[in-house]
């Protein structure tokens, strides 16, 4: 082993120190190296030489550089890669920490939440390489190095520039791209085509595995293995642990597919669906379950939505802009607590009526079902609004009477008092009203936004995403009160979203903010609402000319997001009251206390409430 470091150390004198073997893989050792350089650690990769006898270096070097320009904070980034004596590497940062393999062997199964978040954070970077024609063809637990919690993706799109550089020639390597247990069926069948499909399948066996404790297909050998993909369906992930969500099951069902067209479309649409924000449909659908609309994020940060059993901390404010921008001074809070119909509710989601006198809050009950509750921020307790079991809530109506609501397929539109309930459309993920009843909506997250008249005509399309930008969907509509356009995200990487205006009497796209804004919501004090990077900023705005006016100012700082769903936690009225959720109350455990108009806290006792902030404009 000396020898063979002592020869790399020669080839790449002057460059890079080789200091001792890390790991041995399928394709490649890797070694601990110094950059001399840059004076850092890296880990040096070389391809094993059975490998490197049938490429041609320089094809594999052009190959390879496809995958440098991938900047994303879940990939490993490609520092450097060449030939040199015989050998072909390529270089990329040292990682201290452990694979998800080295944890697999160790805790054989993960935490639901740990599990969800690792395999919703690599979904995340195989959508934006896929979105950027790159396939990474050998996903599996070696491959994603956990660093401080976060996971990276190492060896992205190493596979196809192997393959591509072979020119079809693997077989004489003795090699096969991509490990057994995390194939996808047309990987183990040697189609020539293959798309990102196949990474989802792969993905959706690791995280199966994360929480099985075992991959989807086991067996004695490789080629039984091998068999297993391309002829059985793998049992059901709640057969091994009862504990895993219906949806989270039901999106890996679908997920590992042995047909590519059964699988999902994206990656990004396969996160949505374990995160609830994207309904499965078809023979995978769970039955009285439609995830539209907000999710309560996993690990830790799910703890200011669902805190232990305890609700949501809000804070409504009064807000406004004074002379030159400047922010108006919010008073000192007074907090009230909303009582729960359950005693160990979980507050998920909620939404502010156009008038500011109501919140409707999405709850879970102890035995999980979800209803809606409302409560009039006048009042001294929360109702149960009739009809809602089982319901996603998306939003009120102009008229603040009903909410449009997601339930068993379909968008209803039920009244808050109860009473008859309107079938609107089929499922879709986000919708908005406009004054004259008509439908602003999206059916998937790479989906642009539709038109339904009132009338009940046929839908129009009214955008469709620039996948050239590139645009991942439109997200997020909210019509603004005077019906003459549409506010909505247009979600590309979460540095690159902008929020724009539809004008419907134009058909035409209006930028309004840039740099990774999200969620636009219209104020009646003419100003466009957006978060960016944990603020909420207001820009001036002429809803008649549909066009900003003025400079954009900070309004609200700390304000919390869920950037990969482009969802911030704020909704703002009419009257000016503004509720959001605090970033830094989110990502710890919310407590329910009393609080008196002095500021004095007491216990509130049992965890059955939500609580509210409320400050005085």
């Amino acid at each position: 082993m000396s020898d063979v470091i002592d020869r790399l150390s020669a080839a790449l004198e002057g460059r890079y120190r080789v200091e001792r073997e890390l790991g041995m893989g399928g394709m490649a050792t890797v070694y601990l190296a110094a950059d001399l350089k840059h004076d850092r650690k890296v880990a040096l990769k070389v391809l094993k030489p059975e490998l490197a006898a049938v490429l041609g270096a320089e094809r594999f070097v052009v190959e390879i550089k496809t995958t440098a320009a991938l900047q994303h904070p879940h990939i490993l980034p490609l520092f450097d890669s060449g030939t040199a004596d015989g050998f072909l590497y390529y270089v990329m940062p040292y990682v201290e920490g452990e694979t998800l393999r080295t944890m697999l062997d160790r805790e054989h199964q993960l935490g639901i939440d740990e599990a969800l978040k690792i395999a919703t954070e690599v979904a995340d970077a195989l959508d934006y390489a896929h979105r950027h024609n790159v396939i990474h063809r050998d996903i599996k637990p070696e491959n994603i190095l956990l660093h401080d919690g976060r996971p990276m993706v190492a060896d992205f799109g190493i596979a196809l520039a192997v393959s591509a550089a072979a020119g079809g020639r693997m077989t004489e390597t003795g090699l096969s791209l991509g490990t057994p247990h995390y194939m996808s069926p047309e990987q183990a069948t040697a189609e020539k085509e293959i798309t990102a499909r196949s990474d989802i399948y792969s993905l959706a066996s690791v995280l199966y595995e994360m929480l099985a404790g075992e991959p989807p297909h086991m067996a004695n050998s490789a080629q039984q293995v091998i068999m297993k993909i391309i002829t059985d369906t793998p049992r059901p992930v709640t057969e091994l642990r009862k504990t895993v969500p219906e949806h989270v099951a039901a999106a890996l069902a679908q997920a590992l597919e042995r047909l590519p067209a059964d699988r999902f479309h994206s990656a990004a649409e396969f996160a949505g669906a374990l995160t609830g924000r994207v309904p499965i449909v078809g023979r995978h659908a769970v039955a009285g379950h439609a995830p539209a609309g907000l999710v309560a994020r996993i690990g830790t940060r799910r703890a200011a939505l669902v805190a232990a059993g305890v609700g949501v901390t809000l804070l409504v404010a009064g807000w406004g802009l004074g002379r030159a921008g400047d922010r108006r001074v919010l008073a000192e809070p007074v907090r009230f607590t909303i009582q729960l119909p359950h005693r160990e509710g979980m507050v998920e989601k909620f939404r502010l009526s156009p008038d500011g006198n109501m919140l409707v809050l999405e709850a879970r009950d102890s035995a999980g079902g979800l209803q809606l509750i409302s409560r009039a921020l006048g009042a001294l307790d929360a109702r149960v609004i009739p009809g809602t079991s089982g319901a996603n809530i998306l939003g009120f109506s102009p008229d603040a009477r009903s909410i449009i609501a997601a339930r068993a397929g379909r968008i209803l539109r039920i009244p808050i008092a109860g009473g008859p309930q309107v079938d609107l459309l089929p499922l879709a993920i986000g919708v908005t009203m406009l004054p004259d009843g008509s439908l602003v909506y999206y059916r998937s997250v790479d989906d642009g936004l539709w038109l339904l008249p009132a009338s009940g005509v046929a839908a129009e399309r009214l955008t469709t995403p620039d996948t050239s930008r590139p645009e991942l969907g439109h997200w997020s509509p909210d019509a603004l009160p005077n019906g003459k356009g549409v506010l909505y995200s247009v979600y590309s990487t979460p540095a690159k979203s902008s929020v724009e205006v539809f004008d419907l009497r134009k058909r035409r796209r209006i930028v309004i903010a840039g740099e990774g804004a999200i969620d636009p919501r219209y104020s009646a004090s003419g100003h466009v609402l957006f978060w960016r990077r944990g603020v909420v900023f207001a820009v001036p705005f002429d809803v008649e000319r549909l066009e900003v006016t003025g400079a954009t100012v900070p309004v609200l700082e700390d304000v919390a997001a869920s950037v990969s769903d482009a969802a911030a936690f704020y909704r703002v009225a009419s009257n000016g009251t503004l509720v959001y959720v605090r970033a830094s109350e989110w990502k710890n455990d919310a407590r329910v206390v009393w609080v008196d108009r002095a500021g004095r806290e007491s216990p509130a006792g049992p965890r059955t409430g939500a609580i509210l902030e409320a400050y005085a404009s």
